[in-house]
């Protein structure tokens, strides 16, 4: 990516997890329950889970910080995959964020994020939840 790496860090809460309510701690086959209704409704609090809106207001206002603080340089983020995921499809302007689940990312995966479609992977459709 040719990036002139500074070794300058911050913590930025805004950053954290996305808040899974009830189906906090619970197996990750959970996220089953909640992707597909993400889907169709990005304000839904089904299960108490922080709604997609949320986290992308709250990821907008972190980045807006992070970038008064260090204008013109290369920020990287590292977070957890819903809110990386949300924050890509949110940036590069897919009309409905509530798909960023269909655009994963593996463990320790590094993504460029550009304001465009265009940027994003190849969309994965999910698999249905495991029958308990």
């Amino acid at each position: 990516m040719g990036l002139d790496i500074q070794l300058d860090m911050i913590m930025e809460d805004g950053l954290m997890e996305r808040f899974f309510g009830r189906l906090d701690a619970e197996p990750l086959s959970t996220y089953g329950y909640v992707w597909p209704v993400d889907m169709i409704n990005v304000t839904h609090t089904e299960y108490d889970v922080e709604s997609v809106a949320a986290v992308s207001t709250r990821i907008r206002e972190a980045i807006l910080k992070i970038d008064e603080q260090h204008e013109n340089g290369n920020i990287v983020l590292v977070s957890h995959a819903d809110v990386l995921q949300i924050t890509q499809c949110y940036a590069a302007g897919l009309p409905n964020v509530g798909l960023f689940s269909q655009y994963r990312f593996g463990n320790g995966e590094v993504r460029a994020m550009q304001r465009s479609e265009t940027s994003l992977p190849e969309p994965a459709p999910l698999d249905p939840p495991e029958k308990a």
